[in-house]
């Protein structure tokens, strides 16, 4: 489902389907680099918790599965980089092809996620039970709330003319990711302790930012009104949601 917002998202700011009649933003430019991280910093983040809920399941995988993983998310990612490149120059490539390409990106992950989850399903491979309804624990919701908090000054600092601003906040978070990938305070350790309530927060957010990056390509209304307005609505579900409970799982 990521992959899929993305690559649409990527349709909708596209340089490259301006021959088509729809409208780009004849106000503030802004660098079209910033669109492009406004959708691949939530896609990277998206990948790091879904690193943590596959750590939680209790699978084997065989070397044939791991070879054919990679080989699918490859030919996925090969799509998606056709894409962003088209993104960034205008070409008048027609709207049948780029849906080709969308359609090349999303089916053979989507036909993997299926094929998985239904024998994930034959062999009774799930998570463990919910035995309590509790709040987050004071890391999780630290950072649940500085990641809600940062991906909205990210989506604020994307509709500023200038990429400096935006560039410095991208690179913080990747690397202050990055670095406490192993530790309590990594994300794929706070994709274990969400709940759904965090988990619907977090795809509320992730739209946002897609639907954010499209508007900025788009509009012609002040981007940096658009860009703060759009910061905040990115920030607030992640936010609201550090406060709420979620169920604890036995381990």
């Amino acid at each position: 489902m990521a992959t899929l917002t993305c690559a649409l998202t990527l349709i909708l700011s596209s340089a490259s389907v301006a021959a088509e009649g729809w409208a780009v933003s004849p106000g503030i430019e802004i660098p079209r680099l910033n669109i492009i991280h406004l959708l691949l910093v939530p896609f990277f983040v998206a990948s790091m918790l879904e690193i943590g809920l596959r750590d939680q399941l209790p699978a084997e995988h065989t070397r044939e599965t791991r070879r054919h993983g990679r080989l699918v998310s490859t030919a996925s990612a090969l799509a998606l980089v056709v894409l962003l490149l088209l993104s960034l120059f205008p070409g008048g490539i027609s709207l049948p092809i780029l849906v080709g390409i969308v359609a090349l990106a999303v089916l053979p992950l989507s036909t993997l996620a299926l094929r998985s989850a239904l024998r994930a399903r034959e062999a009774g491979v799930r998570r463990s039970a919910a035995t309590l309804l509790a709040p987050l624990s004071v890391t999780a919701r630290v950072v649940t709330l500085v990641l809600g908090t940062w991906l909205g000054v990210l989506g604020a600092a994307a509709g500023l003319s200038s990429s400096i601003a935006w560039s410095i906040a991208s690179a913080a978070l990747i690397l202050a990711i990055m670095s406490t990938r192993d530790s309590r305070w990594g994300l794929s350790r706070l994709a274990q302790k969400w709940g759904r309530v965090q988990w619907i927060a977090f795809g509320c957010t992730f739209l946002l930012m897609n639907a954010l990056a499209a508007v900025l390509a788009r509009t012609d209304w002040d981007l940096t009104i658009v860009g703060f307005v759009g910061g905040i609505c990115v920030a607030a579900p992640l936010v609201v949601a550090s406060f709420r409970p979620a169920l604890i799982r036995e381990a």
